[in-house]
């Protein structure tokens, strides 16, 4: 197979076979999914290390309808050669990528001023520091935005914190004249205490901050930061608060079973309280790495199916068919593409990668799934005839009837007698026809103080791993040697991670040697303040 470009069409329905790897040796090995007592399962064997039997899925109802609206997108252009598609090597195979980069992380560095028990990613254990030079980086940026069919829109900056970065605001700001529609930062929120450090974040533009946020009470920051760390998620919400013009926030909480799993709706409770400032949650389910057993895997899993009954159950707002998967936006993002005249990035991610919903707050509090008061499935079906008759008649259609035509397709997709208390049908026409035919952010902005996006991304490891997921993944690493590679292979499975980072990084005694103000600086930062330090 060496040599030869594989290409993972979508799968849907069960059973099947899917590639996957071997948890223990890596290799390539063939999975069965199938469903046993409603939950999906794979059964892999390697022939060195046996029988491998995990849970993907905990509801195959869910999981089957993950899958309406998947489609297969057209992958990266190599920019060496238009001819052929972007791929990656996993295992003994070539993988074409499916789809287009939606999403770029950009590790910044691997030093952090935490240690946390759960990271992947921290210099102090790993015994080396990768942190690429600005040029390096701004190279990197420049390749996202060359690519073809579809430039990358967003970037986000990652590490480690990356926000210790010696040129972290420089980099935002080459991000912003480069284009980017979407400059984000994965922090831990430490440096966003700094009000200073706050306001020149909004001079270089920032847009978001993703913010760790694992729970609403100190015992769950105990357990996975090793130190108090509530009281220092709001005093960054209070920070951003206090400045005329802010980046939003979306709370990023890591979830573990057992740990914060009961806190789902106290978490999405909190951002409500705080929707001036925070736009979403953004939940991860842990992943596992290392070795472990299959009775420790099956009491520790925490699928995207428990995400979503666990939220339903303890906030009572939503229901299964409430949420969708990230596939279901693709056909809007078709649309787009139509209306704007130029390729915009679809989202042709794997079914069963993420899923999401949209909540709504009235006027009286009551959090209303945007599911309950737009038949979704019906402005979907119509955007969907809708683009296939742009795409016929391009010559005929000017983007302005188009988009009136848009307007008209969710005007009748509108359940009026179920809209929330405070909005009328006429405030959600004048919202799309200011997006459509003015693109007035100021709208979007005031109408989403009360829309809250909730989603839930499961990244792979080695135990759930499916190729076929792999290439339809759209959140992509770029690395210095100007390559992309897909999350769940950066992180997991032959773990690109390990190989990037042993290539450009530097023995952490020498890097120590090489930076003493920085070096003296993150051993004082790692020192836990005395109002972080658990109680004794």
């Amino acid at each position: 197979m060496s040599g030869t470009v594989k290409t993972y069409g979508l799968q849907k329905g069960l059973p099947k076979k899917v590639d996957s790897i071997c948890p223990e040796c890596g290799k390539v090995i063939e999975a069965e999914y199938y469903d046993k007592d409603g939950k999906v399962y794979a059964k892999k064997t390697c022939p060195e290390h046996g029988e491998f039997d995990s849970l993907i899925w905990s509801d195959t109802a869910m999981y089957l309808k993950a899958e309406e609206y998947a489609v297969d997108g057209i992958g990266i252009e190599d920019p060496s050669d238009p001819a052929k598609d972007v791929t990656i090597k996993i295992g003994d195979r070539d993988v074409k990528l499916n789809t287009s980069t939606i999403l770029a992380n950009v590790d910044l560095t691997n030093r952090c001023n935490m240690t946390c028990p759960i990271c992947f990613a921290e210099a102090n254990s790993s015994g080396y520091v990768y942190e690429p030079d600005y040029e390096t980086i701004v190279k990197m940026l420049e390749m996202l935005r060359s690519q073809k069919p579809t430039k990358c829109p967003a970037v986000q900056f990652s590490g480690g914190e990356p926000t210790i970065h010696p040129r972290f605001f420089d980099i935002i700001k080459k991000a912003k004249e480069l284009g980017f529609s979407q400059i984000q930062v994965a922090s831990n929120g430490l440096s966003f205490r700094d009000i200073e450090f706050c306001k020149k974040a909004v001079e270089a533009h920032l847009h978001t901050i993703y913010l760790s946020f694992d729970g609403v009470t100190d015992d769950v920051y105990i357990q996975a930061r090793a130190r108090k760390m509530f009281h220092v998620k709001k005093q960054v919400l209070e920070n951003l608060r206090s400045l005329p013009k802010h980046p939003s926030v979306v709370l990023v909480p890591t979830v573990v079973k057992g740990m914060n799993d009961k806190q789902l709706g106290d978490i999405v409770k909190f951002a409500f309280e705080n929707s001036d400032i925070v736009r979403g949650v953004n939940f991860q389910p842990v992943a596992f790495t290392g070795r472990i057993t299959a009775e420790e895997l099956e009491r520790g899993r925490f699928t995207i199916p428990d995400l979503v009954k666990g939220f339903n159950e303890q906030t009572g707002w939503t229901r299964d068919e409430d949420w969708f998967g990230v596939p279901s936006v693709a056909a809007v993002s078709n649309f787009a593409s139509q209306v704007m005249g130029k390729n915009k990035v679809t989202f042709t991610v794997h079914p069963h990668c993420g899923i999401a919903t949209y909540l709504y707050k009235g006027d009286d509090g009551k959090v209303t799934p945007i599911t309950r008061f737009i038949d979704v499935h019906k402005f979907m079906a119509g955007i969907e005839e809708l683009t296939k008759k742009v795409e016929k008649k391009r010559f005929k259609f000017t983007k302005k009837l188009t988009a009136i035509k848009a307007i008209k397709i969710f005007e009748n997709c509108i359940i009026e007698s179920e809209l929330p208390e405070g909005m009328t049908k006429d405030d959600l026409m004048k919202l799309l026809k200011s997006l459509f035919l003015d693109d007035s952010k100021e709208t979007l902005a005031k109408f989403s103080w009360k829309m809250m996006f909730i989603g839930g991304m499961h990244f792979q490891d080695s135990y759930n791993y499916d190729i076929g997921r792999v290439s339809h993944c759209g959140i992509h690493y770029a690395t210095p040697d100007m390559r992309v590679i897909p999350f769940c292979a950066y992180n997991s499975g032959p773990e690109y991670r390990k190989e990037i980072e042993s290539k450009y990084s530097i023995p952490l005694d020498e890097w120590k040697a090489q930076h003493k103000k920085e070096a003296k600086d993150l051993e004082d930062a790692l020192i836990v303040p005395e109002d972080q330090k658990p109680d004794q």
